[in-house]
C-alpha cells in the first residue's frame, strides 16, 4: 500500500506533492535501478529446485521455498545456506542454483530488469516496460548503454515490440548469468 501511495505522489499527484516528489527523485538519482523495479521474474529451463532426495518432506520444502523467497539481504541468504548444510548436509547443485537465482533477481532489479529469461544457453534481460520511466534517464541506464557500446561483442541490446532487451550468449547456468550481469556493474 505504501508503494502505491508513493507512486501516486510521484506521478498522478506530482504537483500536489512537489517537494516530496523532488526529494524522491534526488534519492533515486543516487540509487540503483532497484528503486525503479519492484520485482524481477526469472524464467529458466534450468533445474533450480530443492530435490526430494535432499529434503523428502514436501511441507518442509515448501516452507524453505517461502523462506528463501522472503530473504532480502546477502547476510540472511548466507545464514539460510548454512542452515541447510547444518540440517540436511551438503547442498546439491540444483539448490545452489536456486540460491544463486535469488542473487540474480537482486542484481537484475538493481540493473533495471523486470524479467530475466535464461533458456537454451541464452540470457535475456527485459528492461522496465514503461518507456517514460525516469529509469531511462538514470545513471544506471546510462552506464548500461556505455557498457553495450564498449562491449558489443559480449552483449546485444534490442527493441522488439516496444520491449527493450539485453542479451548474452553461452550462459549455461545461474552462476554464469550472475557473472555476466556483474560485468555491467564495472562500468558504473
Amino acid at each position: 500500500m505504501k508503494l502505491v501511495l508513493k507512486e501516486l505522489k510521484e506521478s498522478d499527484f506530482k504537483d500536489v506533492f512537489a517537494e516530496n516528489a523532488q526529494q524522491s527523485v534526488d534519492i533515486r538519482k543516487s540509487q540503483t535501478g532497484s528503486m525503479y523495479v519492484r520485482d524481477c521474474q526469472i524464467d529458466t529451463d534450468l533445474e533450480i529446485l530443492i530435490p526430494t532426495e535432499y529434503i523428502q518432506n514436501i511441507t518442509e520444502r515448501m516452507s524453505l521455498y517461502k523462506e528463501l523467497d522472503d530473504i532480502e539481504k546477502e547476510e540472511d541468504l548466507t545464514k539460510f545456506e548454512n542452515g541447510l548444510v547444518d540440517r540436511f548436509g551438503p547442498i546439491p547443485t540444483s539448490v545452489v542454483e536456486l540460491i544463486n537465482a535469488i542473487r540474480l533477481r537482486w542484481l537484475a532489479k538493481q540493473l533495471g530488469f523486470e524479467k530475466i529469461v535464461l533458456k537454451n544457453k541464452r540470457l535475456v534481460g527485459f528492461f522496465i516496460s514503461n518507456s517514460s520511466s525516469p529509469y531511462y534517464q538514470s545513471d544506471v541506464f546510462t552506464s548500461l548503454l556505455r557498457f553495450v557500446q564498449q562491449y558489443s561483442n559480449v552483449c546485444k541490446m534490442k527493441e522488439v515490440k516496444d520491449k527493450l532487451t539485453l542479451s548474452f550468449e553461452n550462459v549455461t547456468n545461474i552462476g554464469d548469468a550472475l557473472k555476466q550481469l556483474k560485468k555491467l556493474l564495472v562500468i558504473q
